[in-house]
């Protein structure tokens, strides 16, 4: 069971995550953060003043405080803390063996004695180099999400099946199979399970027919993205999704204008995300409540296209389910109406 502010746990508890521990102070059912993996994600200081008084670190926790508890006990639980998980000071680098973010160094306590513990190599150095890199990955996508666009591209079931074609037009699956994924996973856990499709319009329509289908392919699933864009969104977001919609005056907060650049780089995971969780603060409402996977990828193509090319570009005028231009040798859907109607005077 998780508490409601809890609803991103990570990767998923491994026997490996516990393997020094001589019984389990951590379980694998996950009930309130996962400190599993919580190594490397904090300062010690932070540690510590959170046990001490939880709010002063994070508003609104719901954490009873520790500070009945020694400096003493509080710098061994830190430390215990810091050893989790992949950035932890216990963690293995898998090609050497050797601990991969910390050294051995000899330590003395309050009452003379001396042990052998683990610290940072370079201390707050190597802290703020992890901290960075998760950075500068933002915007960071919730584990939740980005495991069920994984299920949803290798999985077999019903619904699984009928999201594979958006998500065929916004990722290329890294392995044929999941099973291959896990395998390489073994040697690398850091192994994406897919690259990202670039819906940025080229200058010229590519000659050969089979990346030309492929254009074809992302403009139709973007733009049968738009329709329900238009539907459900464009009332706030604007028709083109620049934020310009009818009700977008009277919100407190205004509508985000996708052709910003901060969205140019949004993964599809990312869109997945925003668009199935909604965000906190705003009216944008929690889609995965009404919308399936299916529904849900459409519109995260629709909004990786105009973010990429900066607005509506060839979907302009484009007819929902309609290819906009006919080229030799691709297979296209019948046109009801190949051109765009004339706009109104």
């Amino acid at each position: 069971m998780s508490r409601p502010q809890d609803w991103d746990h990570g990767v998923k508890s491994k026997s490996s995550d516990y393997y020094y521990d001589e019984y389990h102070l951590v379980g694998s059912e996950r009930s309130g953060p996962d400190l599993s993996n919580i190594g490397g994600k904090f300062p010690n200081e932070y540690h510590i003043i959170h046990h001490q008084n939880p709010r002063a670190v994070k508003p609104g926790s719901n954490m009873p405080r520790f500070d009945f508890l020694s400096l003493r006990e509080l710098e061994d639980l830190t430390a215990y803390l810091q050893g989790l998980g992949p950035n932890g000071t216990r963690a293995l680098d898998v090609k050497t063996g050797e601990m991969k973010w910390a050294k051995f160094v000899t330590a003395t306590g309050p009452d003379g004695k001396s042990e052998q513990v683990a610290q940072w190599k370079d201390g707050v150095k190597e802290r703020e180099a992890i901290v960075a890199a998760a950075y500068e990955a933002h915007p960071e996508v919730p584990y939740k999400y980005h495991a069920e666009v994984e299920e949803l591209m290798y999985g077999t079931s019903h619904e699984a099946q009928n999201a594979k074609t958006p998500l065929k037009a916004l990722a290329t699956p890294t392995f044929a199979t999941e099973a291959a994924l896990e395998e390489a996973r073994k040697e690398d856990p850091e192994m994406k399970a897919w690259t990202e499709v670039n819906f940025k319009e080229p200058e010229v329509m590519p000659s050969d027919p089979v990346a030309a289908a492929a254009v074809l392919k992302r403009r139709t699933v973007a733009n049968q993205g738009k329709g329900m864009f238009n539907q459900q969104c464009s009332a706030c977001h604007g028709l083109a999704g620049n934020g310009h919609g009818w009700a977008a005056p009277t919100m407190t907060k205004r509508p985000a204008n996708f052709t910003e650049a901060k969205f140019e780089n949004y993964t599809t995971d990312a869109w997945y995300w925003r668009i199935s969780r909604g965000v906190p603060a705003t009216q944008m409402p929690r889609w995965e409540l009404t919308l399936d996977p299916y529904q849900r990828l459409q519109l995260a193509a629709f909004l990786k296209y105009i973010a990429q090319n900066k607005g509506l570009a060839k979907l302009e005028g484009m007819p929902v389910d309609n290819y906009d231009q006919k080229l030799p040798g691709v297979a296209f859907m019948p046109a009801a109406a190949q051109a765009a109607p004339a706009p109104a005077k």
